[in-house]
């Protein structure tokens, strides 16, 4: 059986446009601080055996590099501006015919950056009569040395990394322009080479039409947090099924975040209770979500503030996990489910992960008396529609909850009590949230932004968590504690939903 490759952290559109025949060039362009050497180190990594990389630098030494990417040490053979640099010896087989032209005309002093205004000199170089005098033993030492790397691999592909194509541009004192169309001819179209151009700065500029790809990095707020997005402008001859991604650069390392839900490849398994983090509170059945809320306190109420474009399977998944869990734990459950739904659609959701026996005897499910049914499931509870407290009245749910233990898990979903008791249900609800912290229970609300409960409901909460989706993304953050962006997924790689959230820094 083959084994299934492991999931990489950057966009497999990038991935693959790199892996087609031939050679093929990428921009990646951003203003300072938005990762675009993490991600052109990274590239080399995901490319892995397909193409083996020299980094070209103009702005970090060999060093500093490494004590920043260490794991880069035993996979690549960086190349900062040194001097002394010379061609290997003998035959080379690497085109190279618009290299030579350019230190032709340079030799000549014929070449200079025309896009520098006069008084800004040539950073790099002498002028003298007439003559561009470059004081580095060859003319373009760098980009000899990336040459040399590439004919030695033949006819092995390989990547060459120059990062910026603007610092060594103006190290040389010609234009970034020129070298990105030696390079394009010379490595990428006459060799069939990768190359990977870092460009500072951002906005559409007349080099993006040079490289086959462009992609763009950007560092922007949502909700006066801090988020990062990645936009493929364009990948010649690739399918981009994906263009704009949200990233983050936790651990030093650049992960973009798919949206699709991750596959359900795992069979469904039995719920293994996660244990409380504390004596003082309980687990939501995420471990992730424990770790940054500190779990459920008894007595208190929890809001989720859910965003109508999150899709249904994140929704699903989140009270899935509080479920399985509390029920795992033999602790009681009493749920309004989101979209006026059912008993029958949440045994469907939740009992491949438990034992049917339990979800039977901890279970219960308030349904609108439209729906029917009601008298016929011993887990259903009736919501008549008529007065939240006496159909949502807690001695009630104790009484058809004699064999669970406490505390008991309170998860009502507002658009549902909305539709049924109109937009000031939580008015309505003082004796049932009385009963809840009385009893030591958790109250758990769901809520749309635009509710009129949302911000009712935060209010009463000591915990309030948005889950809002960016771009298609899915992000959490917190309000209440102030928390910065989350990416949020679910793997079910285990056979069981598991929550995993990965700050956006």
């Amino acid at each position: 059986m083959t084994t299934p490759k492991k999931e990489g952290r950057l966009p497999l559109e990038i991935i693959e446009f790199f892996n087609q025949p031939g050679g093929h060039s990428l921009i990646v362009k951003g203003p300072a601080g938005t990762g675009k050497t993490t991600f052109a180190l990274q590239l080399t990594e995901e490319l892995g055996e397909v193409a083996a990389s020299h980094y070209l630098s103009a702005r970090v030494s060999d060093e500093s590099l490494f004590n920043q990417f260490a794991w880069l040490r035993e996979r690549l053979k960086p190349s900062g501006l040194q001097t002394g640099l010379k061609p290997s010896a003998g035959g080379t087989k690497v085109t190279r015919s618009a290299l030579d032209q350019l230190e032709g005309n340079i030799e000549k002093g014929e070449e200079s950056d025309e896009e520098r205004p006069a008084d800004e000199g040539t950073s790099g170089a002498d002028v003298r009569d007439g003559f561009i005098d470059i004081t580095l033993g060859y003319d373009l030492p760098e980009i000899e040395a990336a040459y040399d790397f590439v004919n030695e691999r033949l006819p092995s592909r390989s990547l060459a990394l120059i990062d910026s194509i603007d610092a060594l541009a103006e190290h040389y004192g010609i234009t970034a322009s020129k070298l990105i169309n030696v390079l394009q001819r010379d490595l990428v179209e006459g060799s069939k080479q990768n190359v990977v151009y870092v460009l500072e700065g951002s906005g559409e500029t007349r080099l993006d039409y040079l490289g086959d790809g462009v992609l763009s990095l950007a560092s922007t707020e949502h909700e006066g947090r801090r988020l990062r997005v990645m936009t493929i402008e364009k990948l010649r001859g690739q399918q981009v099924r994906q263009h704009r991604y949200l990233y983050t650069l936790d651990a030093g390392r650049l992960t973009a975040f798919k949206i699709p839900l991750r596959s359900k490849t795992g069979k469904p398994q039995r719920w293994r209770p996660i244990p409380d983090p504390s004596k003082e509170a309980l687990s939501t059945g995420m471990a992730a979500l424990d770790s940054l809320i500190g779990g459920f306190v008894p007595g208190r109420v929890l809001a989720f503030v859910i965003a109508n474009d999150v899709p249904s399977d994140y929704v699903d998944a989140l009270r899935t996990s509080m479920i399985s869990n509390f029920v795992a734990l033999g602790r009681g459950v009493a749920h309004v489910p989101p979209r006026k739904g059912t008993v029958d659609y949440l045994r469907e959701i939740a009992v491949p992960y438990l034992d049917p026996v339990a979800f039977d005897a901890h279970v219960r499910v308030f349904e609108t008396a439209s729906l029917g049914g009601a008298e016929q499931s011993p887990n259903a509870l009736p919501l008549e529609g008529h007065q939240p407290e006496t159909d949502l009245k807690w001695s009630n749910v104790e009484y058809r909850l004699p064999h669970s233990g406490r505390p008991f898990l309170a998860l009502m979903a507002f658009d549902t009590l909305e539709s049924v008791y109109g937009e000031k249900v939580l008015e309505q609800m003082p004796g049932v949230l009385a009963s809840v912290r009385r009893a030591r229970d958790v109250f758990v609300g769901f809520a749309t932004p635009k509710s009129v409960s949302a911000p009712k409901l935060s209010n009463l909460a000591s915990v309030v968590l948005h889950v809002d989706s960016i771009q298609g993304s899915v992000v959490v953050y917190g309000e209440k504690p102030y928390t910065g962006l989350y990416s949020l997924s679910f793997d079910h790689g285990s056979g069981v939903p598991q929550a995993q959230l990965v700050p956006i820094v």
